[in-house]
C-alpha cells in the first residue's frame, strides 16, 4: 500500500477545513477521500456465534454467560452488551439499539454504522438482567 506523506498542519475547526485538507492531498473537486479508522479485531478469543438470527428475539433474556459466549461483550456504561461486528448483516431492520454514548435508534442496514473496535460495533443491548430491577409483586402470603 503506497502511503502519502504531507506536512500540512490542519485545524478541524477551520471552515476551510475540506478545502485545504484537500489540496494538501491533492485531491481534486469531485473525487472521493475514504477515511478508514483502525480496526481492532477481539483479543479474547471468543467466536461468535454464526447465525445470530434466531438470537435477536431472546437476546435480552440470556444469561451474562450465554452473551459472553455467543460473542457480546460488556461495555461498561449503561448496561450496554455491544453486538460482534459479524453480526451487522443479520441485525433485523429496524431493532432497537443502544450506542456507546446511551442513545438508542432503531438499526438500518447501510445507514447504522459498521465501524468495530476490538471485534464489535458501536452498539448492542441492554440485557434483562442490567435493567434496574423492578418492584416485585406481593406474592399471595404478603397479601394478607
Amino acid at each position: 500500500m503506497e502511503k502519502n506523506v504531507f506536512d500540512e498542519i490542519l485545524h478541524m475547526d477551520d471552515p476551510n477545513f475540506a478545502e485545504k485538507l484537500a489540496a494538501a492531498i491533492g485531491v481534486k473537486p469531485g473525487e472521493a477521500v475514504t477515511f478508514r479508522t483502525p480496526q481492532f479485531e477481539r483479543e479474547d478469543g471468543i467466536q461468535p456465534a454464526n447465525n445470530p438470527a434466531e438470537l435477536f428475539g431472546i437476546m435480552h433474556s440470556l444469561s451474562k454467560e450465554t452473551l459472553l459466549q455467543i460473542g457480546l461483550r460488556q461495555w461498561g456504561e449503561y448496561g450496554l452488551w455491544l453486538f460482534p461486528y459479524q453480526w451487522y448483516e443479520h441485525i433485523p431492520e429496524g431493532m432497537e439499539l443502544m450506542c456507546i454514548d446511551g442513545s438508542t435508534e432503531p438499526f438500518q442496514s447501510g445507514v447504522t454504522d459498521d465501524d468495530m473496535r476490538f471485534g464489535v460495533l458501536a452498539y448492542g443491548i441492554v440485557p434483562d438482567f442490567e435493567q434496574p430491577s423492578k418492584a416485585e409483586p406481593l406474592n399471595a402470603r404478603e397479601r394478607t
